[in-house]
């Protein structure tokens, strides 16, 4: 209830109404797809929703960004999928620019501001995750690239399971898994897979202490 409270004050009056026209538009619900009024939406038709509780842009804490420049956008193109697998509540902060051209799913998480997401192909973030703000998750490198002749794969997809917390200014790439209850350093670049219960850091990002736990609040 105080999650749902705080959400109306960062929306406001405005934000409430663009979110009711959004969500049935694009969802047949009133309230599934919540957006503040600061929000650019460029949702295509063609996309498939699938959200069991909540998903909110551009709302959560403003300690890493200013009320009144931080803009968000949410972009779909034809035959995205997103999708909402938790209960309550999927949260993208302000400041944040998502653009969905694979499959995109989130679950009762928390993504902080200024974040930048890019699905070309797959990003499934799990539930209990928590993430700082200024990461990039990007699983399309956007260019074909070859080495000796030999194109390289240009879209791969990102898990991050469970109960992971990821540090300001991060940034993860294509093809990676992050296992449950781990750790990203702020400022790493991931490139490989991160163990369950791992603190990693670096660039790349490598293992630095294992057996690992965190409590944390989204």
């Amino acid at each position: 209830m105080r999650n749902r409270l705080r959400q109306l004050r960062d929306i406001g009056l405005r934000g409430v109404a663009k979110s009711v026209y959004c969500s049935f538009r694009h969802t047949g619900s009133l309230s599934s797809l919540v957006v503040t009024s600061q929000v650019i939406t460029e949702i295509s038709p063609h996309t498939t929703f699938d959200l069991r509780g909540r998903l909110t842009i551009g709302t959560g804490r403003r300690g890493a960004s200013h009320p009144r420049i931080a803009r968000s956008k949410f972009s779909t193109s034809a035959g995205a999928s997103v999708v909402h697998s938790g209960e309550d509540l999927g949260i993208v902060g302000p400041g944040s620019v998502v653009h969905i051209e694979g499959e995109f799913s989130i679950g009762d998480s928390y993504i902080n501001s200024h974040a930048r997401i890019l699905c070309g192909d797959e990003i499934t973030i799990g539930n209990g995750v928590a993430i700082a703000w200024d990461v990039e998750i990007l699983d399309d490198d956007r260019h074909n690239f070859s080495v000796n002749g030999v194109p390289a794969q240009r879209t791969a997809p990102i898990t991050i399971e469970d109960n992971v917390w990821v540090g300001h200014s991060v940034s993860i790439k294509k093809g990676v898994t992050i296992r449950e209850g781990s750790v990203v350093a702020s400022n790493s670049v991931v490139a490989s897979d991160v163990p369950a219960n791992t603190l990693v850091a670096g660039t790349p990002a490598e293992v630095i202490k294992e057996d690992v736990s965190w409590g944390g609040e989204n």
